[in-house]
């Protein structure tokens, strides 16, 4: 006749349910650990912005613009800098605004050149159109091309600010189908776009 083998005594376990959790406890420990900070810094990257709020760009009021955003953005803090840019988004659109200094009056007429040559290097497949004439409500010219690839469109619009130093770069992204609302996205923006040193 065989034995039966050992039992435990109520409410003590074996060392392999012991062992099993506290693998368990210290999985849960880790992950809340390693994913709160993560939660926390995905949370923090994205500050709703009031509609009719003004974001102003650049390093002092001389060499700086103002524009003015609709309803329903957000702003990107972790990638967003008052001197040198913003990121936004609002749904599947994408906006930046940009502060770019230039070196002189030779490189404010070859702005576009150089806006190409960036843009291909940052975005890589998007291809950018021919530029047309387009003009702010203080009656500042700048450019605007398309800018498509396979799954996306846009359009880069690119202002030289009044002392010919700066130039301020708005591109707005979204995927192919959104092309109605990125084209209007782009106007309202440009619209809204104002240089305080062309007021005085």
């Amino acid at each position: 006749m065989v034995a039966d083998p050992p039992r435990l005594p109520p409410g003590s376990s074996s060392p392999r349910a012991r062992l099993r959790w506290l693998l368990i406890v210290m999985a849960v420990m880790v992950a809340l650990t390693a994913g709160w900070p993560l939660l926390n810094a995905a949370v923090a990257d994205k500050q709703p912005l009031a509609a009719g709020a003004s974001l102003r760009v650049g390093p002092g009021e001389r060499n700086s613009a103002d524009v003015r955003i609709g309803a329903g953005w957000t702003l990107r803090p972790a990638e967003s800098d008052p001197r040198q840019g913003y990121l936004l988004r609002r749904g599947a659109v994408t906006v930046s605004i940009a502060y770019e200094s230039l070196t002189g009056v030779d490189h404010a007429a070859g702005i576009w050149s150089g806006l190409q040559r960036v843009f291909r290097v940052t975005n890589p497949g998007v291809r950018l159109g021919t530029p047309s004439a387009v003009t702010t409500r203080q009656g500042l010219a700048g450019l605007s091309a398309v800018a498509t690839s396979a799954r996306a469109y846009g359009i880069v619009t690119d202002f030289v600010g009044p002392s010919g130093t700066y130039a301020i770069r708005i591109v707005v992204l979204a995927p192919r189908h959104a092309k109605s609302l990125t084209a209007a996205t782009s106007l309202l923006l440009v619209r809204s776009l104002r240089f305080p040193a062309a007021s005085r």
